[in-house]
C-alpha cells in the first residue's frame, strides 16, 4: 500500500470528517492549490464548500476523550483493578479501619456516658427514688454554702447604684434635699417649656360649621351652578349628512397648501439598513488567503476534566517570571493621571 498520495488528492492523515478524495480538473491545468500550514496540508475549497465547512457547528471539547472516563459520586475506581489487587488478603490493619463506628445512642451500657457529654438530649433527668431519700453528706453541705465576703470588703454602694448594676434609679430624697432653700434658677429651669406664640395646634379632619353658614341663604348665581347639566333625549343630527356644493368646490389657499405639505429629509439621509441583505457577488466568489486559513483552524486544547489532575498546569515558567516588559508596554501600563 503506498503510503504518499497523487496530486489533487488529501492525504488519508489530513482528511476531514466526511471529505472525499478527488482530483481537480481545474488544479491539473493550473498546478496544485495545496497549501501547507501549522504542519498540515489543504486542498483549496471552493467558496460553496469553505461556507458549508464554516457553517458546521464546531464540536464540544468536553466530549473528547483524553484518558478514563470517569463518573463522579459513585464508587467506581479511575483505573481498573488488577487481578492481583482483587485477589490479595487485607492486612489486619485495614480489617480494623474498615469497621463502621459504634452508634452509642442505642446502647444501653454506654448511656451514662453518651447523656453526660455534648451529645445528652437534655440535661435534666428524672432522680431515682434512692435519690431522693439519701442524706447530705457533712462534705455537700459545706460546698452548698454560699460565698462569704472577705472580712476586710467594704461595699461602694454609690458605684453600685449609679451603674449598670442598680436594682432601681427611683430613690428617696435625702432630708437636706428637703429642708433646702429655692433657687431662682432652679425655679426657672422647673418651668416647662412654652409653646411658641403662633404655633396652630393641628385642625381636626371633622370641622363644625358655625351658626352663620347654617343659616345663610345662596344667592342666585350659586343656585344656578348647583343645577344638573341638562341632557336633552333628542332628536340629535345624524352622524351622516350631505356637503353643500359651495364646499365641494372650494379651492384652499396656497398658505393651506404650503402648511399641508409633509416635513421633508434632511439633505444627505440614509435611512435604516435592513437585518438581511443580499451578498455581493465578488463576496461570494472571494478566495481566503493563507493567513486567514491559518487563523481559521481551531485550537485544541484540553478539557478541563482532565487539566484539573495537572498540578502544574497554572504554574508560571521560570522565563515568565525573570521576563521584561518593552518600553511601550511599560507606557501603557500607567495610570491616567487626572485633575
Amino acid at each position: 500500500m503506498s503510503a504518499t498520495a497523487t496530486k489533487g488528492e488529501v492525504p488519508w492523515w489530513n482528511q476531514r470528517p466526511g471529505q472525499v478524495n478527488r482530483a481537480s480538473a481545474h488544479e491539473s491545468e493550473i498546478g496544485s492549490h495545496d497549501r501547507v500550514y501549522a504542519g498540515r496540508t489543504t486542498v483549496a475549497m471552493t467558496v460553496k464548500e469553505r461556507i458549508e465547512t464554516l457553517a458546521k457547528p464546531k464540536l464540544s471539547r468536553s466530549t473528547l476523550s483524553y484518558g478514563p472516563s470517569l463518573s463522579w459520586g459513585n464508587q467506581q475506581t479511575m483505573w481498573e483493578l488488577s487481578n492481583a489487587a482483587k485477589n490479595t488478603e487485607p492486612s489486619d490493619r485495614i480489617l480494623s479501619l474498615a469497621q463502621p463506628k459504634r452508634n452509642l445512642s442505642t446502647q444501653e451500657d454506654l448511656k451514662p456516658q453518651w447523656e453526660y457529654s455534648c451529645g445528652r438530649q437534655s440535661p435534666i433527668i428524672q432522680p431515682s427514688g434512692a435519690a431522693r431519700k439519701a442524706v447530705n453528706t457533712g462534705r455537700i453541705d459545706q460546698l452548698a454554702q454560699p460565698k462569704n465576703h472577705h472580712r476586710n470588703y467594704t461595699e461602694n454602694r454609690p458605684m453600685y447604684e449609679f451603674s449598670c448594676g442598680r436594682s432601681s434609679p427611683v430613690e428617696g430624697a435625702a432630708k437636706g434635699a428637703k429642708t433646702a432653700a429655692e433657687r431662682e434658677r432652679t425655679s426657672q429651669l422647673a418651668q416647662p417649656k412654652k409653646v411658641h406664640p403662633e404655633h396652630q395646634a393641628s385642625r381636626e379632619v371633622q370641622t363644625i360649621p358655625t351658626q352663620a353658614a347654617r343659616n345663610t341663604r345662596p344667592t342666585e348665581r350659586l343656585e344656578q351652578l348647583a343645577e344638573a347639566k341638562k341632557r336633552p333625549d333628542g332628536p340629535f343630527r345624524e352622524p351622516e349628512w350631505p356637503v353643500s356644493k359651495k364646499a365641494m368646490k372650494a379651492q384652499s389657499t396656497e398658505r393651506t397648501r404650503e402648511l399641508s405639505r409633509s416635513k421633508g429629509l434632511v439633505e444627505g439621509f440614509q435611512g435604516n439598513r435592513h437585518v438581511m441583505w443580499n451578498v455581493s457577488k465578488s463576496a461570494k466568489q472571494a478566495v481566503a488567503t493563507r493567513r486567514v486559513e491559518e487563523l481559521s483552524v481551531p485550537i485544541q486544547r484540553e478539557s478541563m476534566d482532565h487539566v484539573q489532575f495537572n498540578p502544574d498546569v497554572f504554574k508560571v515558567s521560570e522565563s515568565a517570571k525573570k521576563a521584561k516588559c518593552s518600553a511601550r508596554i511599560e507606557e501603557l501600563a500607567q495610570p491616567i493621571t487626572r485633575k
